[in-house]
């Protein structure tokens, strides 16, 4: 049932996840497919990726990861050497994995995270570097040094997994936010300035959709649907509306935290939540060993 477990996740959210979300947000005029021609369209919907954004985002420049936009050449070299380096970060753990029994199950997760990291660097780098060269379109990078996330918010929304991340945003953020499930062309997104209820309610919503989804990517995995990854994610949304509030609060406050404690904090707090609702039921079901053996296979190790 599990064979070729290393690449079922990623096919599995690729074919039942991924392309489906382009598919509606497309038909809503949204998401990365609009504007495309017929060659890059097909590119797109078929690999994980999404061409990078023309307008730069409304992100305050102290929590925006510094970026360039290098023509489709300089992306394609820039794209291969992170394949180049993620392909040796995932040998280096796969390694570590299969040749060594850590004693907390939070050094395994660790390594794991990093093992995951690589692995859909690779993927979704390399794939990139391809969409570059065959039809010369620059495409979003999918990580931004997540090991310098300050709060949840900026791991989520800025730096981890971009490709997914937008592709929530413009499926289930924007509508809820906007009031319109379709864009209309030429018209405002929206009427005012949303209230921030409503955001707190889209916030929410997106994290249940990204549980829901990631509940099916581990059914194909698995074989099961344990709820983990369901309650993994939708407690993140909700983590990411209380951290707001207190951010909120603090500022009122007069209270400044340095990045240099919020960083290990954000990364802890992802650890120690993953722990519980994201690592164990992979652990219980075998899916580690099985991706491991099967990477390490691959790879020789």
């Amino acid at each position: 049932q599990r064979g070729g477990p290393g690449a079922r996740p990623c096919a599995s959210g690729q074919f039942a996840w991924w392309s489906n979300f382009k598919i509606i947000a497309f038909c809503c005029n949204r998401g990365p497919l609009v504007g495309l021609d017929l060659k890059a369209f097909a590119l797109v919907l078929a690999l994980p990726v999404s061409p990078l954004e023309k307008k730069s985002k409304r992100t305050p420049a102290s929590r925006k990861p510094a970026s360039t936009s290098p023509g489709s050449s300089s992306q394609l070299a820039e794209f291969s050497r992170k394949v180049v380096a993620k392909g040796a970060g995932l040998a280096a753990c796969v390694f570590v994995l299969k040749h060594n029994a850590f004693v907390s199950n939070y050094v395994t997760d660790f390594a794991e995270a990093l093992g995951l990291y690589t692995l859909l660097g690779v993927l979704e780098d390399g794939l990139g570097a391809v969409s570059a060269n065959v039809v010369g379109i620059q495409v979003e990078k999918s990580f931004e040094n997540f090991f310098l996330s300050a709060s949840l918010a900026e791991f989520w929304s800025l730096r981890w997994n971009q490709h997914v991340a937008k592709l929530l945003k413009c499926v289930v953020y924007e509508p809820l936010v906007e009031r319109a499930w379709v864009r209309g062309e030429g018209k405002a997104r929206q009427r005012g300035k949303p209230s921030a209820l409503r955001r707190a309610v889209a916030t929410a919503a997106t994290f249940v959709a990204s549980g829901v989804m990631h509940e099916v990517v581990f059914f194909y995995v698995a074989g099961v649907m344990t709820g983990g990854w369901w309650t993994f994610f939708s407690l993140q949304g909700l983590f990411v509306i209380i951290e707001s509030l207190l951010r909120k609060h603090s500022v009122f406050a007069g209270l400044q935290v340095s990045r240099w404690v919020k960083v290990p904090f954000t990364l802890g707090f992802l650890l120690w939540t993953g722990e519980m609702h994201f690592f164990r039921p992979v652990r219980d079901h075998g899916v580690d060993k099985a991706v491991v053996d099967n990477l390490g296979s691959l790879l020789k190790l």
